[in-house]
């Protein structure tokens, strides 16, 4: 994922050629908790119909008018950033949803778990695991820290990179690649995140379409499955 300077996107907004913008996005979240109904589809349509009509105006602005497209980028995710920042209450796990219902469920069905190490799910034990597990954990659990869906969604890819360092440090005879779903489910038994079904449906919600695909999308794929509780079942099929 590309490097983000929230705080030069900040700055840019304070451009004189961007108070246009910054008027639309005053009065879109306005209007948006001026309504106190709303459907999480509606949610979503409302706001990428806005952010995609904001990206085409700030490229009509002096400030933004001339860069690369790379830095464009920039300013992008800068605004998706900005606007869920401030919706972020109305947003994520809506009182018309059952996701924290589910993080319940999900919480109290992982506990159950806990007993469970490496062998129980024919993870190789090598003198590296520890630390990398524990690294991995703290980036899964960093998630509550963020609002932003960018941020949440880069905890999750941090989380599952070091996953992936720790298999390059295991041969490829004690599973290579094929264990990195049991890794994964692994980390997410040891720390048990709160919330986390909350937090990978808003995302999945509110993570500009353009950016749940390729490797974000397939490792976020991975944790969206466990709010159908398959990945419960697959540990539940080993014992």
């Amino acid at each position: 994922m590309p490097p983000f300077d929230f705080h030069r996107f900040l700055d840019q907004m304070k451009d004189p050629s961007a108070a246009p913008i910054a008027r639309y996005t005053k009065g879109f979240i306005s209007a948006f908790y001026r309504r106190e109904t709303w459907t999480v589809n509606e949610q979503i349509k409302f706001i990428q119909d806005f952010l995609n009509f904001t990206f085409t105006r700030m490229r009509e602005c002096d400030i933004w008018k001339d860069i690369s497209e790379k830095e464009f980028e920039n300013a992008k995710e800068g605004m998706e950033k900005l606007v869920m920042n401030r919706l972020y209450n109305a947003t994520f796990a809506p009182s018309t949803m059952d996701d924290k219902e589910k993080d319940n469920i999900l919480h109290h069905k992982i506990s159950i778990f806990q007993w469970i190490k490496e062998k129980h799910l024919d993870i190789p034990e090598t003198e590296d695991n520890e630390s990398f597990l524990t690294f991995a954990e703290a980036e899964l659990l960093k998630m509550n820290n963020y609002k932003a869906p960018r941020d949440k969604l880069i905890c999750i890819l941090n989380c599952c990179k070091v996953i992936f360092g720790l298999i390059k440090h295991m041969s490829k005879e004690e599973g290579g690649a094929d264990i990195f779903l049991p890794l994964l489910i692994y980390v997410v038994i040891r720390s048990n995140p709160p919330r986390l079904i909350s937090n990978v449906q808003y995302i999945s919600r509110f993570r500009h379409p353009d950016h749940l695909q390729a490797e974000a999308g397939y490792y976020l794929t991975n944790l969206v499955s466990f709010d159908s509780s398959h990945q419960i079942t697959f540990i539940q099929c080993h014992f």
